[in-house]
């Protein structure tokens, strides 16, 4: 079997997020069931919160655009939904400079997995 490669391991990453983001079952802003999507609320360049489940809100899509086109209104909101304590430490963890390993990853990836399965 292939090593997997870092750009494999993210992507793999990416996607289990996504789904247990969207396994909450509606949008966190307003309640929609229909066309959920993971919502970063700190950019995912940023490696360190990018699969951090604390980073990542469940919006639909059309909430999820108009979270990106109003970044202002977006960020407070998230200030109150989170409240103050959860997004500063949020902010904190987000400001860490952080190049993951091939083991880091795989060992977020096998976190994530067991996650997913409820174990």
């Amino acid at each position: 079997m292939k090593k997997p490669t870092r750009t494999s391991l993210k992507r793999r990453l990416d996607k289990k997020v996504s789904e247990l983001v969207r396994a909450r079952g509606k949008c966190e802003q307003c309640h929609s069931k229909k066309y959920l999507q993971a919502c970063h609320i700190f950019s995912r360049k940023y490696l360190n919160t990018r699969w951090d489940l604390e980073n990542l809100l469940c919006l639909c899509a059309k909430c999820h655009f108009l979270a990106h086109a109003e970044p202002i209104f977006f960020a407070e909101w998230v200030r109150i939904h989170l409240g103050e304590d959860r997004y500063e430490l949020l902010k904190e963890s987000h400001n860490i400079i952080y190049k993951p390993t091939l083991s880091d990853l795989e060992t977020k990836l096998k976190v994530l997995s067991e996650l997913k399965e409820g174990r």
